[in-house]
């Protein structure tokens, strides 16, 4: 699931302006943390069971740190 949020843009700034290390740090969490929330509410909103298992699955592999999700 792709979206521009507001969270993605924060995080652009904060990779554009970087003033140290930490910054970036701070950009690759809100870009994490964005998709979590993604998945979340995708789960919340899931209209049949399968959906909402599917994100549920995908949420599980966001908390176990697997790539590509």
């Amino acid at each position: 699931m792709i979206m521009n949020t507001k969270a993605d843009k924060l995080a652009d700034y904060l990779d554009d302006h970087a003033r140290s290390e930490l910054d970036n740090e701070a950009a690759a969490l809100l870009r994490e943390l964005n998709k979590v929330y993604a998945v979340a509410r995708e789960m919340v909103y899931a209209r049949t069971h399968e959906h909402s298992k599917k994100a549920y699955v995908e949420m599980i592999d966001l908390i176990k740190g697997k790539r590509g999700v």
